[in-house]
């Protein structure tokens, strides 16, 4: 499973299919050491075609580029980097995967897209944002929350 980042208790109504870009800001080198560095984020992957999120996690990236992801009790060391505009990790654990990211933010909330995957234009229809995530303490701002 790739790594990424967890929402507390709430979930919100918006699939991975939903093409975020259109409302977003793509983040530079600069604005994601910025958003991440001495930073603990909440987040969560695995949406549902209900917009309901399976998984949560939480994460700290440390100024030093070490990171500590907290996922169902468990505990992961790793790195985190910044790589031509994209968040990377990496994970001395092979049960985690890593890999790198272009981060998108709407409001407070920050959305994560594989490198992996070529940037096309239009992508509606895929799973296609892996993750998206708030720091620590905050309310999602971009998606009503639904009980």
């Amino acid at each position: 499973m790739i790594a990424v980042l967890a929402f507390p208790v709430s979930a919100f109504a918006q699939t991975q299919d939903t093409d975020i870009r259109p409302n977003a800001s793509q983040l530079s080198a600069d604005q994601i050491k910025t958003v991440f560095s001495d930073t603990t984020m909440d987040g969560a992957y695995n949406f549902g075609r209900n917009g309901r999120a399976q998984s949560f996690y939480t994460e700290t990236h440390h100024p030093n580029g070490t990171l500590s992801y907290k996922e169902d009790g468990d505990v992961e060391p790793g790195r985190w980097f910044v790589r031509q505009d994209q968040l990377c990790f990496m994970y001395p654990s092979n049960q985690l995967a890593g890999g790198c990211f272009r981060v998108y933010q709407v409001k407070n909330c920050y959305y994560f897209y594989s490198a992996a995957r070529r940037q096309a234009e239009f992508e509606l229809g895929e799973d296609y944002w892996i993750a998206r995530s708030v720091k620590m303490g905050e309310r999602p701002a971009c998606e009503k929350a639904i009980s």
